[in-house]
């Protein structure tokens, strides 16, 4: 049932192209397969719901839009976010202009929002903090579209098109639209090995934050004062539930 109030965020880093093709992908993929999962789940025990929460995702597209028919929409809404645009402004405008393509055509072809943001720029912190809060209180959204890549990209589901993205150039072996984007995509930009974490992340020395770690290390500490504490009273409680018992077998016997 969570599957109708969800809303799922992707950000990417546009400062390290290098890292954009496969963390949209390992993420699109994923979320794809749980979803598709999830409402398969929903169609057989409440197929009306189900039927609703495609048809509300397609509905952003109209019936009349030209690509309806070619992409592959994930039927819970979707935004990529695009960050460190204040570093990404300064890239070469070529490498620009296949980076925020390759992003529109990805985004077009899921159903999903593209926003560019930067935390250093009051109004793309503005346009974010609007885009998420009608994710999650349904609030009016702008839907002033900028698909130019000298500037911050903002286009909202439904409001792009194959026609305006434009074609990314023939690449031989490339079955489809989206594999010649990838295509283009990693031979401008090769992609970094994917990095292995740790199992635990936050003890990672490589995300050391001085504040946040001494905060995180008191909160651990905390935790475990806690659980001491609920142990000791559990075995207290076992421990006078068998005396009690004890007690009234004595009385019993006597």
């Amino acid at each position: 049932q969570c599957v109708k109030n969800l809303s799922v965020v992707i950000c990417v880093d546009l400062s390290k192209p290098e890292t954009i093709w496969t963390t949209l992908e390992s993420l699109l993929n994923t979320i794809k397969l749980r979803v598709k999962k999830v409402i398969a789940e929903l169609k057989r025990d409440c197929p009306s719901e189900a039927n609703q929460l495609v048809a509300e995702c397609l509905a952003r597209y109209g019936p009349d839009h030209p690509d309806k028919d070619n992409l592959d929409i994930i039927p819970v809404p979707i935004t990529i976010i695009g960050s460190k645009y204040d570093e990404f402004q300064n890239f070469d405008p070529e490498k620009k202009k296949i980076i925020s393509k390759t992003l529109r055509y990805v985004a077009h072809h899921h159903g999903a929002h593209l926003c560019y943001f930067s935390s250093k720029m009051e109004a793309l912190v503005m346009k974010t903090r609007g885009l998420l809060g009608h994710l999650v209180f349904k609030t009016q959204l702008s839907k002033t579209v900028v698909t130019d890549h000298s500037k911050p990209v903002y286009v909202l589901a439904g409001m792009d098109a194959m026609s305006q993205i434009g074609q990314p150039p023939a690449i031989v072996g490339s079955r489809s639209p989206l594999d010649q984007w990838k295509q283009l995509f990693l031979s401008t930009f090769p992609q970094e090995a994917e990095a292995v974490l740790p199992e635990d992340p936050t003890k990672d020395s490589k995300y050391n934050e001085s504040i946040i770690d001494s905060v995180r290390i008191q909160k651990d500490e905390e935790l475990e004062r806690f659980k001491k504490l609920q142990e000791r009273k559990m075995r207290e409680e076992v421990s006078s539930g068998i005396n009690a018992e004890y007690g009234r077998l004595k009385v019993y016997h006597s």
